[in-house]
């Protein structure tokens, strides 16, 4: 099943923070990847976050002169999430300001979500879109809005894939977005083919799946995990809206500079048409914000294609969010892009020379030169064999353990994957010995250790 296709399968589901269809969700992906699920009950807080209920519609009529002329139940975004209860009549100026609707995209259902976040605020609303709205006007409504809160379980989902360290990557995708291909299941689905692929390999690192809603999920998710678990994991990605035609956005990680911005920096650099790097919170922002809070300071980089901060896409937060909107060539690039990068982190060492003084890279027995323009001889070369040219100047002064080989190809803007088979070489011809750049995990300041 291609990327597409299994998009499909997993916006079929209506889940939410905590939803029935969630335990179905999983269950799809569970038939794709072994998972383990953590569960959290109504009512647990945390910081003042709140796991909500389970919230059902039983009905959502509004009528006008005893005619039905919205019913709230016939899409899964209908209704606002968690609205309450309202039954009354009231006139189209009380009516209209709980109406949510897009005149932009006539035919969206808008997902007004903000309750589930914030159960303590709920009231109610409608979803309605705009051809529907259009038709509404002055006059006496009568609303008959029967909603029901439930006790129920809020689930994180997650997969390792282990490797031969204990060092931990994470990548984070949501679970909370009804339907929603873009802002939701098409980031997962393409995690799901990322781990199947790292599946067969024998990688150093072990990496990490985490699905679950969006912030509350991963409170509680961070909340509970040990210590020393936490402080396994050395760095990770939160991705999402990877189908749309906007470039690849890397946001920075919050204190930048690190080996997992270098790394998706040289990456988009060289595999992607258009990209962007950008910082901090700058992409479309999402739950990095937990992963680097205080006491965790995971660094994390969130990787995107959406457009603007405050309106990632068109079709955003709506009904029309649905897999027909994806392309497939931007999601296989998205993939590409979180392969190549893992292959840096995997590949990235420190080398060491064996030699002293300059060596015929020229010489047969080295063959190991890369060609450059020379005026008196016609070379059919490269664009970028200036580039390797310059490389080759400084690249045996690198080899005294200073840099690593991410180092050393950003240094001269070329693809780590190409500067790392070069290094290979002179590894082959004994110049060199490589010795693995493994990431460090800076402890996180927890509260009321050493903290003044």
């Amino acid at each position: 099943m291609d990327l597409l296709e299994l998009t499909k399968d997993l916006c079929s589901f209506a889940t939410g923070v905590v939803a029935d269809d969630n335990e179905k969700l999983f269950a799809r992906i569970g038939k794709e990847l072994p998972l383990r699920l953590h569960r959290f009950k109504s009512d647990d807080t945390y910081n003042g976050w709140l796991v909500p209920k389970n919230w059902y519609v039983k009905k959502a009529e509004i009528r006008r002169g005893g005619k039905l002329v919205f019913d709230g139940k016939s899409h899964t975004l209908g209704v606002a999430r968690y609205s309450k209860s309202f039954h009354g009549s009231m006139s189209w100026e009380e009516l209209k300001p709980r109406l949510v609707t897009r005149p932009d995209l006539p035919g969206a259902y808008v997902f007004h979500c903000m309750w589930q976040y914030r159960p303590w605020a709920a009231d109610w609303a409608f979803s309605v879109p705009y051809h529907v709205f259009a038709d509404l006007g002055p006059g006496r409504y009568e609303v008959d809005l029967q909603t029901e809160y439930s006790s129920g379980e809020m689930l994180v989902a997650e997969h390792d894939k282990k490797g031969r360290s204990d060092k931990v990557i994470v990548f984070h995708s949501n679970s909370c977005h009804p339907h929603m291909a873009n802002d939701g299941f098409a980031g997962t689905a393409l995690l799901i083919r990322l781990f199947q692929w790292l599946a067969g390999m024998d990688t150093y690192y072990t990496y990490r799946l985490v699905i679950g809603p969006e912030h509350v999920g991963t409170i509680f998710y961070l909340r509970d995990m040990p210590e020393a678990e936490l402080n396994r994991i050395v760095c990770g990605v939160f991705e999402e809206m990877p189908g749309t035609m906007g470039p690849i956005k890397a946001a920075s990680t919050f204190l930048g500079g690190h080996v997992l911005d270098h790394a998706f920096a040289n990456t988009v650099r060289h595999y992607t048409k258009e990209y962007a790097l950008v910082p901090w919170r700058q992409g479309a922002g999402n739950d990095e914000t937990v992963w680097e809070a205080p006491g965790y300071e995971v660094p994390f980089v969130e990787v995107t294609r959406s457009e603007d901060l405050m309106q990632p896409y068109l079709e955003y937060h709506t009904s029309l969010d649905a897999p027909a909107l994806m392309n497939v060539a931007q999601l296989e690039e998205f993939l590409v892009v979180l392969q190549k990068v893992i292959g840096v982190l995997e590949g990235n060492a420190r080398v060491y020379r064996t030699f002293d003084g300059l060596i015929c890279l020229s010489n047969p027995s080295y063959d190991l030169y890369m060609e450059r323009k020379d005026p008196a001889i016609a070379k059919n070369l490269p664009e970028d064999s200036e580039k390797w040219g310059c490389l080759l100047d400084a690249i045996l002064r690198y080899f005294d353990g200073s840099m690593t080989i991410l180092d050393i190809a950003e240094k001269h803007d070329l693809p780590f994957e190409r500067v790392l088979d070069y290094v290979r070489r002179f590894e082959e011809k004994g110049l060199v010995r490589t010795e693995f750049a493994s990431i460090l995990r800076t402890p996180p300041k927890r509260a009321g250790r050493g903290m003044r």
